[in-house]
Protein backbone atom coordinates (compact mmCIF):
# COMPACT_ATOMS: atom_id res chain seq x y z
CA UNK A 1 0.00 0.00 0.00
CA UNK A 2 1.20 3.33 -1.13
CA UNK A 3 1.78 5.62 1.93
CA UNK A 4 -0.33 9.03 1.50
CA UNK A 5 1.46 12.27 0.77
CA UNK A 6 -0.19 15.46 2.96
CA UNK A 7 -1.85 17.80 1.01
CA UNK A 8 0.70 21.05 0.88
CA UNK A 9 -0.02 24.37 2.73
CA UNK A 10 0.15 27.63 1.87
CA UNK A 11 2.51 30.08 3.42
CA UNK A 12 1.15 32.72 6.01
CA UNK A 13 1.27 35.52 3.79
CA UNK A 14 -0.35 33.69 1.07
CA UNK A 15 -2.98 33.03 3.79
CA UNK A 16 -3.50 36.46 4.22
CA UNK A 17 -3.12 37.28 0.37
CA UNK A 18 -6.20 34.83 -0.22
CA UNK A 19 -8.45 36.33 2.14
CA UNK A 20 -7.26 39.69 1.02
CA UNK A 21 -8.03 39.28 -2.44
CA UNK A 22 -11.03 36.02 -2.31
CA UNK A 23 -12.58 35.59 0.49
CA UNK A 24 -13.56 39.06 1.96
CA UNK A 25 -14.37 40.90 -1.28
CA UNK A 26 -16.67 37.25 -1.83
CA UNK A 27 -18.33 38.52 1.35
CA UNK A 28 -18.24 41.96 0.53
CA UNK A 29 -20.35 41.86 -2.54
CA UNK A 30 -23.63 39.55 -1.09
CA UNK A 31 -23.25 36.31 -0.37
CA UNK A 32 -26.93 35.85 -1.00
CA UNK A 33 -28.22 39.65 -3.12
CA UNK A 34 -25.46 41.35 -4.88
CA UNK A 35 -24.40 45.00 -3.65
CA UNK A 36 -23.46 46.31 -6.40
CA UNK A 37 -21.55 49.54 -5.33
CA UNK A 38 -19.36 47.23 -3.01
CA UNK A 39 -18.75 45.13 -6.27
CA UNK A 40 -17.74 48.05 -8.58
CA UNK A 41 -15.50 49.78 -5.53
CA UNK A 42 -13.73 46.26 -5.13
CA UNK A 43 -13.45 46.29 -9.26
CA UNK A 44 -11.90 49.84 -9.05
CA UNK A 45 -9.41 48.97 -7.09
CA UNK A 46 -8.39 46.11 -9.35
CA UNK A 47 -8.99 43.67 -7.05
CA UNK A 48 -10.59 40.88 -9.71
CA UNK A 49 -7.75 40.77 -11.64
CA UNK A 50 -4.65 40.88 -9.01
CA UNK A 51 -7.23 37.87 -7.22
CA UNK A 52 -7.14 36.05 -10.95
CA UNK A 53 -3.14 36.21 -11.06
CA UNK A 54 -2.79 35.38 -7.12
CA UNK A 55 -4.89 32.16 -7.60
CA UNK A 56 -2.71 31.02 -10.99
CA UNK A 57 0.40 31.53 -9.03
CA UNK A 58 -0.69 29.03 -6.28
CA UNK A 59 -2.06 26.68 -8.95
CA UNK A 60 1.46 27.15 -10.67
CA UNK A 61 3.63 26.74 -7.27
CA UNK A 62 1.08 23.61 -5.57
CA UNK A 63 -0.85 22.25 -8.42
CA UNK A 64 -4.24 21.28 -8.57
CA UNK A 65 -4.89 21.12 -5.25
CA UNK A 66 -6.12 20.56 -2.41
CA UNK A 67 -4.29 22.94 -0.77
CA UNK A 68 -4.21 23.82 2.60
CA UNK A 69 -4.63 27.45 3.08
CA UNK A 70 -5.52 29.26 6.41
CA UNK A 71 -9.16 30.95 5.79
CA UNK A 72 -10.71 33.77 8.66
CA UNK A 73 -8.74 31.29 11.73
CA UNK A 74 -9.23 28.33 9.90
CA UNK A 75 -7.28 25.84 7.80
CA UNK A 76 -9.42 25.26 4.59
CA UNK A 77 -8.48 23.06 1.31
CA UNK A 78 -8.55 24.72 -1.74
CA UNK A 79 -8.70 22.91 -5.13
CA UNK A 80 -8.25 24.38 -8.80
CA UNK A 81 -8.60 20.59 -11.26
CA UNK A 82 -11.37 19.30 -12.73
CA UNK A 83 -10.37 15.80 -10.81
CA UNK A 84 -10.50 17.06 -7.01
CA UNK A 85 -13.33 19.33 -8.13
CA UNK A 86 -15.25 16.17 -9.01
CA UNK A 87 -14.20 14.43 -5.80
CA UNK A 88 -15.73 17.20 -3.80
CA UNK A 89 -18.83 17.64 -5.72
CA UNK A 90 -19.48 13.92 -6.78
CA UNK A 91 -19.38 12.79 -3.07
CA UNK A 92 -22.39 15.47 -1.88
CA UNK A 93 -23.68 16.22 0.24
CA UNK A 94 -21.67 13.24 2.72
CA UNK A 95 -18.88 13.82 3.57
CA UNK A 96 -19.02 17.74 0.97
CA UNK A 97 -22.10 19.60 2.62
CA UNK A 98 -23.43 22.73 0.86
CA UNK A 99 -23.89 24.41 4.38
CA UNK A 100 -20.67 25.95 5.91
CA UNK A 101 -20.85 28.93 7.74
CA UNK A 102 -21.42 31.91 7.02
CA UNK A 103 -24.05 30.51 4.06
CA UNK A 104 -26.08 28.42 6.98
CA UNK A 105 -26.14 31.12 9.38
CA UNK A 106 -27.38 33.54 6.57
CA UNK A 107 -29.98 31.11 5.05
CA UNK A 108 -31.40 30.30 8.18
CA UNK A 109 -32.75 33.81 7.83
CA UNK A 110 -34.78 33.33 5.06
CA UNK A 111 -35.09 30.40 4.03
CA UNK A 112 -34.04 27.74 7.16
CA UNK A 113 -35.49 24.93 5.21
CA UNK A 114 -34.07 25.54 2.41
CA UNK A 115 -32.32 22.07 0.05
CA UNK A 116 -28.91 23.73 -0.21
CA UNK A 117 -28.39 23.82 4.11
CA UNK A 118 -29.93 21.01 4.17
CA UNK A 119 -27.96 17.27 5.43
CA UNK A 120 -28.96 13.48 5.81
CA UNK A 121 -32.64 12.80 5.47
CA UNK A 122 -33.63 16.17 5.08
CA UNK A 123 -31.88 16.52 2.33
CA UNK A 124 -32.83 13.79 0.60
CA UNK A 125 -36.30 14.29 1.38
CA UNK A 126 -36.12 18.14 -0.24
CA UNK A 127 -33.95 17.20 -3.06
CA UNK A 128 -36.77 14.01 -3.76
CA UNK A 129 -40.22 16.49 -3.60
CA UNK A 130 -38.02 19.12 -6.12
CA UNK A 131 -36.58 16.87 -8.41
CA UNK A 132 -40.69 15.43 -8.34
CA UNK A 133 -41.94 19.20 -9.75
CA UNK A 134 -39.46 19.69 -11.98
CA UNK A 135 -39.28 16.59 -13.59
CA UNK A 136 -42.91 16.42 -13.76
CA UNK A 137 -42.78 20.39 -15.19
CA UNK A 138 -40.82 19.06 -18.15
CA UNK A 139 -42.61 16.26 -18.61
CA UNK A 140 -46.17 17.78 -18.85
CA UNK A 141 -46.07 19.78 -22.71
CA UNK A 142 -49.16 22.37 -21.61
CA UNK A 143 -46.77 23.63 -18.42
CA UNK A 144 -43.63 23.20 -20.52
CA UNK A 145 -44.86 25.11 -23.48
CA UNK A 146 -47.12 27.46 -20.65
CA UNK A 147 -43.63 28.45 -19.25
CA UNK A 148 -41.89 29.76 -22.39
CA UNK A 149 -44.84 30.97 -23.37
CA UNK A 150 -44.89 33.22 -20.35
CA UNK A 151 -41.10 34.26 -20.82
CA UNK A 152 -41.84 35.04 -24.46
CA UNK A 153 -45.04 37.44 -23.51
CA UNK A 154 -43.00 39.30 -21.22
CA UNK A 155 -39.80 39.73 -23.05
CA UNK A 156 -38.84 43.17 -24.23
CA UNK A 157 -40.00 44.46 -27.30
CA UNK A 158 -38.30 46.68 -29.76
CA UNK A 159 -38.01 49.53 -30.21
CA UNK A 160 -36.69 50.41 -26.10
CA UNK A 161 -34.07 50.68 -24.17
CA UNK A 162 -33.93 49.39 -21.11
CA UNK A 163 -31.66 48.93 -18.19
CA UNK A 164 -30.67 46.28 -14.98
CA UNK A 165 -33.68 47.61 -12.95
CA UNK A 166 -36.56 47.37 -15.56
CA UNK A 167 -35.25 44.09 -16.99
CA UNK A 168 -34.96 42.67 -13.12
CA UNK A 169 -38.44 43.48 -12.76
CA UNK A 170 -39.71 41.70 -16.13
CA UNK A 171 -37.80 38.70 -14.78
CA UNK A 172 -39.26 38.75 -11.02
CA UNK A 173 -43.03 39.21 -12.79
CA UNK A 174 -42.10 35.91 -14.80
CA UNK A 175 -41.00 34.32 -11.77
CA UNK A 176 -44.36 35.27 -10.19
CA UNK A 177 -46.51 33.65 -12.79
CA UNK A 178 -44.28 30.22 -13.44
CA UNK A 179 -43.73 29.62 -9.78
CA UNK A 180 -46.84 31.11 -8.28
CA UNK A 181 -49.52 31.53 -10.99
CA UNK A 182 -50.97 33.98 -12.82
CA UNK A 183 -52.63 35.39 -9.78
CA UNK A 184 -48.95 36.77 -8.76
CA UNK A 185 -48.49 39.27 -11.90
CA UNK A 186 -48.99 42.16 -10.27
CA UNK A 187 -47.58 41.14 -6.60
CA UNK A 188 -44.74 43.01 -6.84
CA UNK A 189 -44.75 42.92 -2.96
CA UNK A 190 -43.61 39.34 -2.50
CA UNK A 191 -40.82 40.08 -4.48
CA UNK A 192 -39.84 42.78 -3.02
CA UNK A 193 -40.06 41.52 0.61
CA UNK A 194 -37.92 38.63 -0.39
CA UNK A 195 -35.09 41.19 -2.06
CA UNK A 196 -35.60 43.14 1.91
CA UNK A 197 -35.16 39.56 3.53
CA UNK A 198 -31.85 38.88 1.19
CA UNK A 199 -30.48 41.96 2.25
CA UNK A 200 -30.74 41.93 5.77
CA UNK A 201 -29.34 38.18 5.73
CA UNK A 202 -26.29 39.65 3.97
CA UNK A 203 -23.59 38.81 6.30
CA UNK A 204 -23.29 40.72 8.47
CA UNK A 205 -27.21 41.33 8.45
CA UNK A 206 -29.29 40.09 11.53
CA UNK A 207 -32.15 39.08 9.58
CA UNK A 208 -35.70 40.46 10.27
CA UNK A 209 -38.09 37.79 11.57
CA UNK A 210 -41.06 39.80 11.29
CA UNK A 211 -41.00 40.13 7.82
CA UNK A 212 -39.96 36.53 6.95
CA UNK A 213 -42.85 35.36 8.91
CA UNK A 214 -44.93 37.83 6.82
CA UNK A 215 -43.42 36.81 3.60
CA UNK A 216 -44.26 33.23 3.95
CA UNK A 217 -47.41 33.34 4.87
CA UNK A 218 -48.02 35.40 1.69
CA UNK A 219 -46.04 32.50 0.08
CA UNK A 220 -48.00 29.88 1.60
CA UNK A 221 -51.64 31.51 0.30
CA UNK A 222 -50.68 30.83 -3.53
CA UNK A 223 -49.44 27.53 -2.50
CA UNK A 224 -52.71 26.43 -0.72
CA UNK A 225 -54.50 28.05 -4.27
CA UNK A 226 -52.09 25.59 -5.95
CA UNK A 227 -52.85 27.60 -9.20
CA UNK A 228 -52.85 24.90 -12.70
CA UNK A 229 -49.99 25.59 -14.80
CA UNK A 230 -47.68 26.67 -12.03
CA UNK A 231 -45.04 25.41 -10.34
CA UNK A 232 -47.02 25.27 -6.89
CA UNK A 233 -49.88 23.28 -8.68
CA UNK A 234 -47.58 20.92 -8.88
CA UNK A 235 -46.72 20.14 -5.44
CA UNK A 236 -49.85 17.71 -5.25
CA UNK A 237 -47.55 15.32 -7.51
CA UNK A 238 -44.80 15.73 -5.63
CA UNK A 239 -44.35 13.13 -2.08
CA UNK A 240 -44.25 14.76 1.03
CA UNK A 241 -43.31 14.33 4.39
CA UNK A 242 -43.67 16.32 7.51
CA UNK A 243 -40.04 17.74 6.96
CA UNK A 244 -40.31 18.68 3.99
CA UNK A 245 -42.17 22.37 3.96
CA UNK A 246 -43.19 22.78 0.23
CA UNK A 247 -43.40 26.80 0.71
CA UNK A 248 -39.85 26.34 2.92
CA UNK A 249 -38.64 25.32 -0.99
CA UNK A 250 -39.79 27.50 -3.50
CA UNK A 251 -38.17 31.23 -1.59
CA UNK A 252 -34.78 29.77 -3.22
CA UNK A 253 -36.61 29.15 -6.44
CA UNK A 254 -38.15 32.59 -6.48
CA UNK A 255 -34.79 34.70 -6.24
CA UNK A 256 -33.00 32.07 -8.23
CA UNK A 257 -35.65 32.60 -11.73
CA UNK A 258 -36.16 36.22 -10.61
CA UNK A 259 -32.63 37.85 -9.64
CA UNK A 260 -29.74 35.07 -10.57
CA UNK A 261 -31.15 34.10 -13.40
CA UNK A 262 -32.00 37.48 -14.58
CA UNK A 263 -28.14 38.48 -14.12
CA UNK A 264 -27.08 35.91 -16.08
CA UNK A 265 -29.93 36.68 -19.52
CA UNK A 266 -29.10 40.39 -18.72
CA UNK A 267 -25.11 39.33 -18.90
CA UNK A 268 -25.46 36.94 -22.30
CA UNK A 269 -27.37 40.20 -24.34
CA UNK A 270 -24.62 42.54 -23.51
CA UNK A 271 -22.02 39.56 -24.72
CA UNK A 272 -24.86 39.34 -28.03
CA UNK A 273 -24.78 43.04 -28.55
CA UNK A 274 -21.35 43.40 -28.28
CA UNK A 275 -20.22 40.41 -30.32
CA UNK A 276 -21.93 40.97 -33.63
CA UNK A 277 -20.22 37.29 -35.45
CA UNK A 278 -22.12 35.79 -32.68
CA UNK A 279 -25.46 37.41 -33.17
CA UNK A 280 -25.61 37.11 -36.49
CA UNK A 281 -25.05 33.14 -35.86
CA UNK A 282 -27.76 33.00 -33.79
CA UNK A 283 -30.42 35.67 -35.67
CA UNK A 284 -29.66 32.91 -38.65
CA UNK A 285 -30.42 29.83 -36.52
CA UNK A 286 -33.46 31.77 -35.37
CA UNK A 287 -34.50 32.69 -39.07
CA UNK A 288 -33.61 29.53 -40.97
CA UNK A 289 -34.28 26.64 -39.04
CA UNK A 290 -35.82 28.01 -35.70
CA UNK A 291 -33.04 26.48 -33.81
CA UNK A 292 -32.86 27.85 -30.22
CA UNK A 293 -29.96 25.93 -29.27
CA UNK A 294 -27.13 28.20 -29.93
CA UNK A 295 -28.99 30.96 -27.82
CA UNK A 296 -29.17 28.06 -24.81
CA UNK A 297 -25.13 28.08 -25.56
CA UNK A 298 -24.77 31.44 -25.10
CA UNK A 299 -26.56 31.61 -22.28
CA UNK A 300 -24.22 28.83 -21.04
CA UNK A 301 -20.82 30.54 -22.27
CA UNK A 302 -22.09 33.69 -20.07
CA UNK A 303 -22.67 31.81 -16.81
CA UNK A 304 -18.95 30.58 -16.84
CA UNK A 305 -17.63 34.11 -17.87
CA UNK A 306 -18.91 35.37 -15.01
CA UNK A 307 -20.33 33.37 -12.90
CA UNK A 308 -23.21 34.03 -10.15
CA UNK A 309 -21.87 32.05 -7.54
CA UNK A 310 -18.15 33.16 -7.61
CA UNK A 311 -16.84 30.39 -5.15
CA UNK A 312 -18.64 26.93 -4.21
CA UNK A 313 -18.08 26.44 -0.70
CA UNK A 314 -18.22 22.90 0.94
CA UNK A 315 -17.88 21.46 4.72
CA UNK A 316 -17.11 17.67 5.52
CA UNK A 317 -19.77 16.10 7.59
CA UNK A 318 -17.02 13.97 9.38
CA UNK A 319 -13.83 12.12 8.73
CA UNK A 320 -13.04 12.12 5.51
CA UNK A 321 -9.88 10.26 3.68
CA UNK A 322 -9.38 11.89 0.62
CA UNK A 323 -6.43 10.14 -1.55
CA UNK A 324 -4.84 8.65 1.87
CA UNK A 325 -5.55 11.80 3.67
CA UNK A 326 -7.35 11.92 6.76
CA UNK A 327 -9.54 15.22 6.26
CA UNK A 328 -11.34 16.21 10.09
CA UNK A 329 -15.13 16.64 10.08
CA UNK A 330 -15.95 20.32 10.04
CA UNK A 331 -12.94 21.35 6.97
CA UNK A 332 -14.32 24.10 4.83
CA UNK A 333 -13.45 23.26 0.92
CA UNK A 334 -13.61 26.15 -1.29
CA UNK A 335 -13.82 25.78 -5.37
CA UNK A 336 -12.99 29.47 -6.71
CA UNK A 337 -15.51 29.56 -9.89
CA UNK A 338 -14.42 33.00 -11.11
CA UNK A 339 -10.89 31.69 -11.17
CA UNK A 340 -11.19 28.25 -12.37
CA UNK A 341 -13.63 29.15 -15.17
CA UNK A 342 -11.07 31.54 -16.55
CA UNK A 343 -7.90 29.42 -16.37
CA UNK A 344 -5.96 30.75 -19.42
CA UNK A 345 -3.51 27.70 -18.22
CA UNK A 346 -5.74 25.27 -19.15
CA UNK A 347 -7.91 26.84 -21.22
CA UNK A 348 -6.34 29.66 -23.11
CA UNK A 349 -9.73 30.25 -25.04
CA UNK A 350 -11.15 31.16 -21.08
CA UNK A 351 -11.42 35.11 -21.56
CA UNK A 352 -13.76 34.88 -24.29
CA UNK A 353 -17.04 34.20 -25.97
CA UNK A 354 -17.08 30.45 -26.91
CA UNK A 355 -20.58 29.47 -27.40
CA UNK A 356 -19.37 26.78 -29.47
CA UNK A 357 -18.11 25.06 -26.71
CA UNK A 358 -21.05 23.91 -24.89
CA UNK A 359 -22.55 22.66 -28.34
CA UNK A 360 -19.98 19.88 -28.65
CA UNK A 361 -20.31 18.92 -25.60
CA UNK A 362 -17.08 19.33 -23.99
CA UNK A 363 -17.87 22.45 -21.77
CA UNK A 364 -21.01 20.41 -20.21
CA UNK A 365 -18.26 17.68 -19.02
CA UNK A 366 -15.75 19.26 -17.97
CA UNK A 367 -15.74 19.69 -14.01
CA UNK A 368 -13.52 22.73 -13.96
CA UNK A 369 -17.01 24.46 -14.97
CA UNK A 370 -19.65 24.63 -11.93
CA UNK A 371 -22.20 27.54 -12.33
CA UNK A 372 -24.91 25.13 -11.52
CA UNK A 373 -22.86 23.12 -9.79
CA UNK A 374 -22.23 19.66 -10.49
CA UNK A 375 -22.83 15.78 -9.10
CA UNK A 376 -25.60 15.05 -6.73
CA UNK A 377 -26.12 18.27 -5.33
CA UNK A 378 -26.39 20.00 -9.37
CA UNK A 379 -28.96 22.66 -9.51
CA UNK A 380 -32.65 21.10 -9.63
CA UNK A 381 -33.88 23.80 -11.83
CA UNK A 382 -31.11 23.91 -14.39
CA UNK A 383 -32.58 22.76 -17.00
CA UNK A 384 -35.98 25.22 -15.98
CA UNK A 385 -33.46 27.84 -16.49
CA UNK A 386 -31.87 27.35 -19.24
CA UNK A 387 -35.39 27.02 -21.23
CA UNK A 388 -36.69 29.96 -19.63
CA UNK A 389 -33.69 32.04 -20.60
CA UNK A 390 -33.43 30.45 -24.40
CA UNK A 391 -37.08 31.31 -24.88
CA UNK A 392 -36.92 35.03 -23.46
CA UNK A 393 -33.76 35.97 -25.79
CA UNK A 394 -35.22 34.25 -28.60
CA UNK A 395 -38.44 36.49 -28.58
CA UNK A 396 -36.38 39.79 -28.30
CA UNK A 397 -33.95 38.85 -30.96
CA UNK A 398 -36.38 37.38 -33.65
CA UNK A 399 -37.84 41.30 -34.53
CA UNK A 400 -34.69 42.94 -32.53
CA UNK A 401 -30.57 43.98 -32.53
CA UNK A 402 -29.96 44.43 -29.09
CA UNK A 403 -27.03 47.37 -28.80
CA UNK A 404 -25.34 47.70 -25.80
CA UNK A 405 -24.40 51.04 -23.80
CA UNK A 406 -21.83 51.09 -20.92
CA UNK A 407 -20.44 47.72 -22.00
CA UNK A 408 -17.09 47.14 -22.09
CA UNK A 409 -17.04 44.15 -24.01
CA UNK A 410 -14.89 44.35 -27.13
CA UNK A 411 -14.62 40.65 -28.80
CA UNK A 412 -10.86 41.75 -29.97
CA UNK A 413 -9.78 41.39 -26.40
CA UNK A 414 -9.86 39.45 -23.83
CA UNK A 415 -13.53 39.95 -21.58
CA UNK A 416 -13.14 41.50 -18.27
CA UNK A 417 -12.88 39.36 -15.40
CA UNK A 418 -15.59 41.75 -13.46
CA UNK A 419 -18.70 42.83 -15.50
CA UNK A 420 -20.71 45.36 -13.65
CA UNK A 421 -24.32 44.32 -15.46
CA UNK A 422 -26.52 47.14 -13.59
CA UNK A 423 -24.95 49.74 -15.43
CA UNK A 424 -25.82 47.86 -18.77
CA UNK A 425 -28.66 49.46 -21.20
CA UNK A 426 -30.13 48.22 -23.90
CA UNK A 427 -31.19 49.49 -26.84
CA UNK A 428 -33.68 47.17 -28.95
CA UNK A 429 -33.83 48.20 -32.89
CA UNK A 430 -35.81 46.70 -35.01
CA UNK A 431 -34.59 44.66 -37.41
CA UNK A 432 -36.27 45.75 -39.99
CA UNK A 433 -33.35 48.15 -40.25
CA UNK A 434 -30.65 47.65 -42.73
CA UNK A 435 -27.33 48.13 -39.69
CA UNK A 436 -27.60 48.07 -36.01
CA UNK A 437 -26.27 50.97 -34.15
CA UNK A 438 -23.09 50.89 -33.07
CA UNK A 439 -22.38 49.41 -29.51
CA UNK A 440 -20.81 52.18 -27.14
Amino acid sequence: MTKSTPFPSASATDAVRFTALVGLPNVAQGLFRPRPRVAAAINQLGVPSRAHQFLAALQRRYGDGPLWVRVAGRDTLLVFGPEPIRFVLSNAPDPFASDPEPKRSGMLKFQPHALTISRGAEWSDRRQFTDAVMAHAHSTSAIRQRFSRIAAEEAPQSPAQIDWRQFNAIMRRVARRIILGDNAIDDQLVSKQLAALMDKANPPGKGNPKLCRTFTQRLAKYVTDGEYGSLVGLFHTAPTTAVTDPTGQIIHWMFAMGDTLAINIWRCLGLLATHPAIRQEAHHRLDEVADTTYLSACLYEAMRLWPTTGILARTTTRNTDWNGVDVQAGTPVLIVNTFNHRDTARFPWADRFQPNMWLDGSGGENWSFNFFSNGPQVCPGAQLAVQLGTALMAAVLRDSFPIAHRAALDPSTPLPNFFNHTRLRITLKPRGHSQPLPNR
